[in-house]
């Protein structure tokens, strides 16, 4: 699955920790050691439980992060985009990745090892510190969201959840600009397929849904928000 070299000198990704970097002579010497896949939609490019092989930046598509429960169920935890950073759980900590990801488009992702990652780390300190903030944010949220988590409803999950997916990918054509199982709804939101479907036909219902074929809308955010009875809807962490 190897790409074409895709550098970082013309992406467009300016959220991209490397790409704010790139004017750094310490980070430009390290460019040429990165590896460029082509992942296609569906297919997994990180198991829970393999060896880590260093950080996956996407450099286009979307990708999903899960993990199996302790009753062997997927609980997807995370979705992520252009520039976001795949595989950060595992990272100088732990010898194997604690998490799965795969593609939910066909996708092309950029790949530092851990090796060349720590070495240039110790030599771009700025880059060092964004790590640091970087890393601080994801902790912040993940404690703030296992709090809210655990006060809502099933509906209020199903709801936090398509807000969530909606704030990601966007809406196009008044439809969600990315196509989700029901069962990758449920995964996320923590509830089963079954729940889901039903939360969304009661929400077609009032009217603050719209559906063609997989494809959801919601014609007004700040109504559709409402619903969670102003608990702020939690951000990935």
């Amino acid at each position: 699955m190897q790409a074409n070299n895709y550098g970082c000198l013309t992406c467009d990704n300016t959220n991209c920790l490397i790409k704010k970097h790139i004017d750094k002579e310490a980070v430009q010497e390290y460019l040429g050691r990165k590896n460029t896949f082509n992942c296609n939609q569906g297919q997994q490019f990180i198991l829970e439980g393999a060896p880590v092989n260093g950080l996956y930046f996407i450099y286009s598509g979307a990708v999903k992060v899960y993990r199996q429960t302790a009753t062997k169920e997927s609980q997807i935890i995370r979705f992520s985009r252009n520039g976001e950073i795949v595989g950060h759980r595992g990272f100088g900590t732990n010898y194997v990745y604690d998490i799965s990801a795969a593609a939910l488009s066909d996708t092309i992702l950029c790949n530092f090892t851990s090796d060349v990652l720590i070495e240039m780390l110790h030599k771009a300190p700025e880059l060092m510190f964004d790590f640091m903030l970087f890393y601080a944010d994801q902790l912040q949220k993940s404690e703030a969201n296992a709090k809210r988590f655990g006060q809502m409803t099933v509906r209020e999950k199903v709801i936090n959840g398509l807000l969530f997916i909606e704030s990601k990918f966007g809406q196009k054509d008044g439809y969600i600009n990315m196509i989700l199982s029901r069962r990758d709804i449920a995964d996320f939101a923590g509830t089963s397929a079954d729940q889901v479907i039903r939360v969304i036909s009661a929400l077609k219902k009032e009217g603050l849904l719209i559906a063609k074929g997989k494809k959801l809308g919601i014609p007004d955010l700040q109504i559709f928000a409402e619903q969670l009875q102003e608990r702020s809807y939690f951000l990935e962490g």
